[in-house]
């Protein structure tokens, strides 16, 4: 045989060989893909690993295979698949964030970090990458609270899922795939287990009775829970498989919706089923979580309008229905998935997110809802996923549900406890020492606020903190000046601490000068009387070498006057008042002192030429002086008028007699008493400057001669 016949024979047998591999793979991938189109993807999952022996180069059949391992909560699987596919310059964006959250799932975080950066490259749009990224760079910081939580495994879980334990009448019911006698025999084409059903224990802490199938009249062919109840257990909620009237409802792509039916207690058994208004078979509409008064519902839907995945959304009851749906918005939902959400007694809500920086997988977050929410930290978050929660009233302890074991093929609950220390702040006025009620505080664990709280009717607020973490609480308050205290971890190691928070109150101040009015030279040491005029309290002070006087805190709200008395000389009375003053504020206050023999100008009074009546601009400046002489009732003045030095000293002295006593004669028409008033002309006689007879000046100059001034001649 020659071997141009050999070559044809290797050839041909390497044909057959290559068709009979082609026949085989396209027998495993045609119905791996009807099963992987028909949402099978259990079933799908061994088809295709047996078809990616034959061929290991289908990109697609491995990306399908990542999708089945990825919905069916299997992230090794997820991962070793997506790597095949993510490896290639050709890989789609969604692929290379599929596989960063394998990646994060099997806590490989610096791989994650290189995939989520290249997801960042290739979709620069989508803030998660940014923010997981993030999450992975704090986990040091996650994982603070380590010690001191407690998590422990619930001795009820069983070999198949358990999750979503809600409190309710002295135990808890949660939601399991687990066999029963009201187990239904069929099974999810999507997981390949049993429908899930509700099951109930007694007991608490971690002591529990064996479940029991919990609401037996509800159950049906399909998906029931998770559930939840109202403070008082007569109003239950619950997910299900969008059914009616026997039949399935499915969506456009052939899957079926989740729904959220109610139903009330009668005569002790949950008996009929209400839809939640807002159901839709092309979305969908689960995870109910109801306020402890019943009256507020939360939710997560895939509704359009939302952030993207699945949002939060809220209804509040109306007295006759439910209110449309509101989203929570950005400080809560995300473009990945917040699931499962739980709202305490105190109005707290938790939830789970893929969506914000954390370990991977779902992270459960607590949240006031007005900031960016907080991750609660190892041991409660896993690299798995953590769901599922159910607190007490402030948070400290509970249960959640997460499937960091069993191969991470089914979930379980576990319980939580916070170890803490018990402290106490009160908050008090710095100047009195009374506690401030209803004052409004802020805390900050580890330098980010945890959450906002009013005093209590004894100015304190109470709380029980992890010494693992720093706490910062920071007051504030109208009329007080911001002021913060700080608990470190080794004050709460060491036991109970109890602490003051001191708020100093902002301060009006005052700032008077006492001087002489006619020369403005200040009076030291001067006794000044301040007087507060809403409570009738006095205090005497007294100026100092420069004549100022200071006085530091006045109350707030209330008139106040100042009054100087000096020998000889008038009592000088000024008013002022602190009302519709906020914040720190300091005033100021002329004291001016009028005594006899001083020689006050009064400033723009004005004749025409050759003049003698009073206009109307002089009259708005005599009108004060009116005001000085009512104030100061005792006062006698001589009203002087003076002109300049031009035209005969006669005719000058003539004029300035005349202006004076028009204006006397103006001020006893505002009713001064004519025997307080005095009319003097000087004519040229006591010129200011050098502008006499014959010497030439300038307008301004002479001006300055024309003037009307009054002397006090007795106080």
């Amino acid at each position: 045989m020659n071997k141009c016949t050999i070559k044809f024979i290797r050839l041909f047998a390497a044909a057959v060989l290559l068709t009979v591999l082609q026949y085989d793979l396209f027998a495993q991938l045609k119905p791996a893909n009807e099963l992987y189109d028909k949402m099978a993807y259990s079933k799908a999952i061994p088809l295709y690993e047996t078809a990616l022996k034959l061929d290991s180069t289908n990109l697609e059949a491995w990306k399908k295979l990542g999708d089945c391992y990825r919905l069916t909560s299997q992230a090794d699987g997820a991962e070793r698949a997506y790597s095949r596919v993510a490896a290639s310059s050709t890989a789609s964006p969604e692929v290379v964030f599929f596989y960063a959250e394998a990646l994060m799932e099997n806590a490989h975080y610096e791989q994650a970090k290189t995939a989520l950066k290249r997801y960042q490259a290739l979709n620069p749009n989508d803030g998660r990458a940014a923010e997981m990224i993030n999450g992975i760079d704090q986990l040091s910081t996650l994982r603070q609270g380590e010690a001191s939580t407690g998590v422990q495994k619930l001795g009820i879980n069983s070999k198949y899922a358990d999750f979503c334990p809600v409190f309710y009448n002295g135990g808890l019911v949660f939601t399991s795939n687990r066999p029963s006698e009201d187990a239904l025999s069929a099974k999810s084409t999507w997981t390949g287990d049993h429908y899930y059903q509700l099951f109930y224990t007694q007991g608490k802490d971690n002591s529990f009775s064996d479940p029991k199938p919990f609401a037996r009249d509800l159950g049906i062919k399909l998906n029931n829970g998770p559930v939840t109840f109202n403070g008082a257990g007569n109003l239950m909620y619950f997910t299900r498989n969008n059914v009616e009237n026997g039949k399935v409802k499915k969506d456009e792509d052939g899957s079926i919706k989740l729904k959220i039916l109610g139903t009330r207690l009668s005569n002790g058994v949950f008996d009929g089923e209400i839809p939640f208004p807002y159901n839709s078979p092309k979305y969908n509409v689960c995870h109910p979580a109801l306020s402890f008064d019943g009256n507020t519902i939360y939710f997560a839907s895939d509704m359009p309008g939302g952030q993207g995945g699945m949002d939060i959304y809220k209804c509040t009851w109306d007295g006759n229905g439910w209110s449309k749906p509101e989203n929570l918005g950005k400080n809560v939902n995300t473009k990945g998935n917040e699931v499962f959400p739980f709202i305490s007694k105190l109005g707290k809500l938790f939830f789970a997110s893929d969506g914000w920086g954390g370990f991977g997988g779902l992270d459960l977050y607590s949240s006031d809802m007005s900031a960016k929410p907080e991750n609660m930290g190892a041991p409660i978050n896993s690299s798995n996923d953590d769901f599922g929660i159910s607190t007490d009233a402030d948070g400290m302890s509970g249960y959640f549900s997460s499937n960091r074991v069993n191969q991470k093929l089914n979930d379980d609950i576990y319980s939580f406890k916070k170890t803490c220390t018990a402290t106490s702040v009160t908050v008090l006025d710095g100047k009195t020492k009374a506690p401030l009620v209803n004052t409004e505080v802020k805390i900050f664990q580890d330098g980010k606020m945890k959450e906002s709280v009013f005093t209590d009717e004894s100015g304190v607020i109470n709380r029980c903190l992890v010494a693992s973490s720093s706490y910062e609480y920071k007051a504030e308050k109208i009329q007080y000046r911001p002021s913060s205290v700080k608990l470190s971890g080794s004050e709460l190691s060491a036991g109970v601490v109890d602490k003051q928070l001191v708020l100093e109150p902002t301060s009006v101040d005052i700032t008077a000068k006492v001087f002489n009015r006619d020369d403005k030279v200040p009076v030291p040491d001067q006794e000044v009387v301040l007087t507060n005029v809403t409570t009738g309290t006095t205090e005497t002070l007294k100026t100092n070498g420069d004549g100022m006087v200071t006085k530091r805190g006045l109350d707030r709200e209330c008139d106040y006057e100042f009054s100087a008395t000096r020998e000889n000389c008038g009592t000088a009375k000024e008013n002022f008042n602190t009302r519709n003053i906020e914040g720190d504020k300091k005033l100021t206050l002329d004291i001016p002192l009028l005594c006899k023999g001083d020689i006050i100008k009064l400033d723009n009074i004005y004749y025409d030429y050759r003049e003698f009546k009073i206009r109307i601009d002089a009259a708005k400046e005599l009108d004060k002086l009116v005001e000085l002489m009512n104030k100061y009732p005792t006062m006698k003045i001589e009203l002087r008028s003076h002109t300049d030095s031009r035209g005969s000293d006669e005719l000058n002295l003539s004029l300035s007699q005349k202006r004076a006593k028009s204006a006397v004669d103006y001020l006893i028409s505002k009713g001064i008493d004519k025997k307080r008033l005095v009319a003097k002309g000087y004519g040229e006689k006591e010129l200011v400057n050098g502008c006499t007879n014959d010497v030439e000046c300038t307008d301004a100059e002479h001006e300055k001669n024309r003037r009307t001034e009054f002397k006090i001649l007795n106080m």
